[in-house]
């Protein structure tokens, strides 16, 4: 055991586990602490306290629009300082102005937000400080990734002690009441925050940042929905119940929710450590090593979030009297019931780092959409049906069951597909090639001859798929099912799109691989003879799939400006003759993992 422990202490990688589990762990005892401390001020403070944690939590991914994990991704993918001091001052562009908007809303609207969130208007006193303290965490995530991102771990961890554990904490032991403490909270964040960002802004950076700020929003936009269904995941129960049985209800729910927060604590610094490494290997080639290390992350997660959950459901008694004191009885039985889900939502923690440096979509957002709706429908069936608070804890269990199998899965077929590229000796590029049209039409013969100079000079294997309706939702819902299909059995590499409009948003939206579009014409220049709203909504699907897409081209520069973004990014290449189809085939395997 002693020589491992040294092994890990001389690898850079072992060195950052045991860092970032330290801070966790230190972060974790101050957030223990911090509640200690509030339940000290009584029941009522306590369930306060509970819901303002919670709302912060909630809402502070919405001002950051995807950041964090973007930025911690694409600086780990960057060797220059210079580039990546870039992609953290482009997100401070949109980052710092919703951060001032999130606080002048707190205050002009204070009496309507406290009815919202603590169910009266009696803690309006409450919402100014908790605006501030959703501001402020917003910047301090965005440092703390950047740091994460360079590896500067002793100064990510070190800030990340500071602000999730020294400071509620010194907050509770100086001053006397919750809105007090709520103002000092917010306000040392903010310090935390301004110290940690200050050096990048001492030094110089030349060079615009539009090209960063694209890819950090394409990046994270497509997670905002599964950064809000994560926080509301854990946070909608509580204001369900508010509106129902009462603050002290949702009180008890909001710290089972916690509870659950504590214990994926315990697996944030796999996520943390995940990431960059994940998008290191990805990048440099290493399928192999990125399979090993995804089983053994696996299983000890698996490992210890069931031995957690054993522990907690046999021993909740004693261990809430230690958190809680005299209070601690009214929140057992809801706390039992909340930490069933800490097995299944262990798992996503630990592994969701995977998902998002693999896939291009937001694998994990799609997940967390899927379970925030089996969670809708409970509490729907709860405000419909009278029922116990225990049904909506029970209905949060089941969502988070969903979750934890979806991670699963979608994590099994990572592996696999790593352990297949890692294996083969065939580099031959695999490509499906969407056209708009049915297979019999006849349409678009140059995509065709360009797919089938593809396999005739590199040996590409190319797979056809016939978008045959584009304007019945039903259809295009059965036609979804038989892409995700092919994507499945074939394992492409890559996604090239022949036209922009509905099939190229079809693709990008249902594609887990990278999708390159080649705009033709009439998709951007759409034609005044087809209809205004045909016409209007032509062109703005052709902008939304460029700017979620992983490449594009243009058949001619008066094509490329007419795209509202990425011009600087468009490959111009016209869908004929043999140079062309050499510049197109090297430009698609630019954006897969093929080295």
């Amino acid at each position: 055991m002693l020589q491992k422990i040294l092994g890990m202490l001389r690898s850079r990688d072992g060195r950052d586990s045991i860092l970032t589990y330290a801070a966790e762990g230190l972060a974790m005892v101050g957030m223990v602490l911090a509640y200690r401390l509030a339940a000290n001020e009584g029941r009522h403070d306590l369930d306060l306290y509970v819901v303002v944690r919670r709302t912060v939590s909630f809402i502070f991914p919405v001002l950051l629009l995807g950041a964090v994990i973007g930025i911690t991704r694409f600086v780990a993918m960057k060797s220059r300082p210079e580039e990546q001091r870039r992609y953290l001052l482009a997100s401070l562009t949109w980052v710092v102005p919703l951060c001032v908007l999130a606080f002048l809303i707190g205050l002009v609207f204070a009496e309507q937000l406290s009815w919202l969130v603590f169910g009266s208007d009696k803690e309006r006193d409450l919402v100014a400080p908790l605006a501030l303290m959703i501001s402020s965490v917003s910047l301090y995530g965005i440092s703390y990734a950047f740091l994460r991102g360079q590896r500067h771990l002793v100064a990510a961890n070190m800030i990340q002690v500071l602000a999730l554990a020294v400071v509620p904490c010194a907050s509770f032991l100086l001053f006397p009441n919750l809105e007090t403490v709520c103002w000092a909270t917010g306000i040392g964040w903010l310090v935390i925050a301004v110290f940690a960002l200050l050096p990048t802004f001492l030094q110089p950076t030349p060079g615009g940042r539009s090209r960063e700020r694209g890819e950090l929003l394409r990046f994270g936009l497509p997670r905002v929905p599964g950064d809000l269904a994560l926080g509301a995941l854990l946070t909608v129960p509580v204001y369900v119940v508010a509106r129902t049985h009462g603050l002290s209800a949702s009180g008890e729910v909001g710290f089972g929710t916690t509870l659950l927060n504590l214990a994926a604590a315990v697996f944030s610094p796999l996520a943390l450590v995940l990431l960059p490494a994940s998008a290191s290997q990805l990048a440099s080639g290493d399928h192999a090593g990125l399979s090993l290390r995804i089983g053994r992350v696996t299983w000890l997660t698996l490992a210890a979030s069931t031995g957690m959950t054993l522990v907690f459901e046999l021993f909740a008694d004693p261990i809430l009297h230690l958190y809680l004191g005299a209070n601690y009885a009214d929140y057992v039985e809801m706390s039992r019931i909340v930490f069933l889900g800490a097995l299944p939502f262990g798992l996503f923690v630990g592994l969701r780092s995977l998902l998002d440096a693999y896939y291009h979509t937001p694998r994990n957002g799609i997940n967390l959409t899927y379970a925030f709706v089996i969670l809708l429908a409970g509490s729907l069936v709860h405000f419909v049906i009278t029922t116990p608070v225990t049904f909506v804890a029970w209905v949060l269990v089941a969502s988070l069951l969903y979750l934890g199998y979806a991670t699963w899965r979608d994590v099994r077929y990572v592996r696999d597909e790593l352990d297949r590229l890692a294996a083969t000796q065939d580099t031959r590029l695999r490509i499906v090639v969407v056209i708009p049209a049915t297979e019999e039409s006849g349409h678009y013969p140059h995509s065709h001859r360009q797919a089938t100079a593809f396999t005739d000079a590199h040996g590409a294997m190319v797979e056809f798929f016939h978008l045959e309706d584009r304007t019945s939702l039903l259809r295009l819902w059965k036609d979804r099912s038989r892409f995700k299909k092919l994507i499945r059995t074939m394992r492409p590499d890559v996604v090239h799109v022949h036209y922009g409009s509905v099939s190229a948003l079809f693709a990008v939206l249902s594609s887990s691989v990278p999708v390159v579009i080649t705009f033709l014409g009439s998709d951007l220049d759409r034609p005044k003879d087809v209809g205004a709203m045909r016409t209007t909504l032509g062109r703005l699907f052709s902008q939304v799939a460029a700017f979620f897409s992983a490449g594009i081209i243009c058949t001619t520069m008066e094509l490329r400006e007419l795209l509202w973004w990425r011009q600087d990014e468009v490959q111009v290449l016209p869908n004929a003759g043999a140079a062309n189809d050499e510049a197109t085939f090297s430009f698609l395997r630019s954006v897969t993992m093929r080295t």
